[in-house]
């Protein structure tokens, strides 16, 4: 990848912007941290028995389909230092700074170097970034790892080595282990490697070469990380294959009761009356199957599966509704008013100034597809499934970088106005 302002602004300013990235994030660190962090999804309580040499005893077969990535790393940190969850929370400060230079060394290297900067620091202050940083949720470590893929197919776009494929197959297995999300999104991308061959083809009759040993790199490099875990599911359920714990059922059926006018309005709360809700219809299908929710997570995960099947065969008009909605809502908290309204306000900025970027990257010839391919992917993929404000936090800082550039259009236009 090449850095087109790197004479200006050299890759070590890339430390101003994780000085400051880091500096915004211990400020929210000190004040927003308590000495129990908020861990609503017990990945504390996790990351502690992995600590112990207890693994995940007691969180069911499939860890009640949950990822492992971001439980282990908290038992190793629990292991290493005690179970100091203000460190854990330390460890959340430098990913999100890591982020943020990321985001700076993709803009600097797409298109000039004051949108790098300018991209750094829209991610070291955006507040649903932010938002995560106190307490132990996994969006911090998801958004890490998800921008760092979206770093390394930049990279293989521009260089279809081996090597190149094996470092983005790598980080896409990790994003995956983190969320399952991020799964089928290098097929994505390779598949827009290859649409992208066959038109340069069509213009200009050239014979591109498509780098099938490159492909094969990343495929495998997914594979041989996932799956250790793979095996140990096979095992924790004696005998089933189950590649990740993605719940991808559990999501689906809840985006029916989520996307529901009452809740998408916050006429009624969300993370109340539509979990309950949520639960006491799996609940049901439990009893229904003669067996009891969340006895066993495989068994659970199969109910579920039948349910979704049965949704998409007899409800269609339903998932069509859930989906059109998730559109949206994916772009705010359904928390309260104010988060929400303060979440959808810096969506709708952030979309407005990545048109003007996007506008002046076709007319420049700048490659920004691979930045707002993960944008649309996990915005399809969650309104299909469920879609939530905190769940487009791992795509901000690619959407950031577009908007980055558009700031640096508007600051190119007001400069020639001036002269």
């Amino acid at each position: 990848m090449r850095a087109e302002g790197e004479s200006v602004w050299p890759a070590r300013y890339g430390w101003i912007v994780f000085g400051t990235a880091l500096a915004v994030a211990l400020l929210v660190w000190a004040v927003g941290s308590r000495v129990d962090a908020d861990d609503p999804y017990y990945f504390g309580e996790m990351g502690r028995s992995i600590a112990r040499g207890d693994g995940f005893e007691g969180f069911g077969n499939l860890i009640q389909r949950r990822a492992p990535l971001y439980p282990l790393m908290l038992g190793v940190v629990f292991f290493v230092v005690g179970d100091h969850e203000r460190v854990a929370l330390l460890v959340h400060c430098v990913l999100f700074a890591g982020t943020a230079v990321l985001a700076f060394d993709l803009g600097r290297r797409l298109f000039t170097a004051r949108t790098g900067l300018i991209a750094g620091l829209l991610c070291a202050f955006h507040p649903l970034l932010l938002r995560y940083v106190p307490a132990l949720h996994l969006e911090t470590m998801l958004t890490f790892l998800f921008t760092l893929m979206v770093w390394c197919s930049v990279r293989f776009y521009h260089d279809r080595t081996v090597l190149n494929g094996v470092l983005f197959g790598v980080t896409a297995a990790l994003t995956s282990l983190t969320k399952a999300v991020a799964l089928a999104y290098p097929a994505v991308f390779l598949v827009a490697i290859l649409l992208g061959v066959r038109a340069a083809r069509r213009r200009g009759g050239a014979r591109t070469r498509v780098p099938w040993l490159a492909f094969v790199a990343v495929a495998v490099s997914m594979m041989a990380v996932i799956s250790p875990w793979t095996a140990r599911n096979y095992r924790a359920t004696d005998g089933h294959f189950v590649l990740l714990s993605s719940g991808s059922s559990d999501a689906f059926l809840r985006g029916l009761i989520f996307s529901r006018w009452e809740f998408v309005t916050l006429q009624e709360p969300p993370y109340t009356v539509a979990e309950n809700e949520s639960n006491a219809y799996f609940r049901r299908l439990a009893a229904e199957a003669g067996t009891v929710w969340e006895r066993d997570d495989y068994e659970t995960d199969q109910i579920l599966n039948e349910e979704a099947k049965r949704v998409l065969r007899e409800e269609p008009g339903q998932v069509v509704r859930k989906t059109v909605v998730g559109l949206f809502a994916f772009w705010y908290q359904l928390t309260s008013a104010a988060n929400s309204v303060l979440v959808l306000l810096c969506a709708i900025g952030a979309w407005a100034l990545a048109v003007v970027g996007w506008r002046r990257a076709r007319r420049e010839g700048r490659l920004v597809w691979p930045l707002l391919l993960p944008v649309f992917y996990l915005n399809v993929l969650l309104a299909l499934l469920l879609a939530l404000g905190r769940y487009s936090a791992p795509i901000l800082p690619s959407l950031l970088i577009v908007s980055a550039f558009g700031v640096d259009t508007l600051l190119d236009r007001w400069k020639a106005r001036r002269a």
